[in-house]
């Protein structure tokens, strides 16, 4: 596969996660960027975070991701997922 085709792929991908995350997240902080070689990162920053341990947050995005039922392919090119509450900010 070209290397545009890949980003047109990336591309793609990165829509439908920030249309999924805005969907769950409608008024807080959605980031969808780019990573490392190719890969996407996930920003949210949220109060619906604050009481919650990492492992609850990292399990709450997952979530979100799951009901997106993507192709393996395109879950191994998210590499960071950062789930932050504000006051984890302050």
């Amino acid at each position: 596969m070209g290397k545009s085709r890949k980003k047109v792929i990336r591309d793609e991908l990165k829509a439908k996660l920030e249309r999924a995350f805005r969907k769950q997240f409608p008024r807080d902080t959605v980031d969808i960027s780019d990573g490392y070689q190719d890969l996407i990162h996930v920003l949210v920053v949220s109060r619906k975070f604050d009481g919650m341990g990492e492992k609850e947050k990292q399990q709450f995005l997952w979530r979100v991701i799951d009901k997106m039922n993507l192709a393996k392919d395109e879950e191994g090119l998210i590499s960071l997922l950062l789930p932050v509450s504000p006051t984890e900010i302050k």
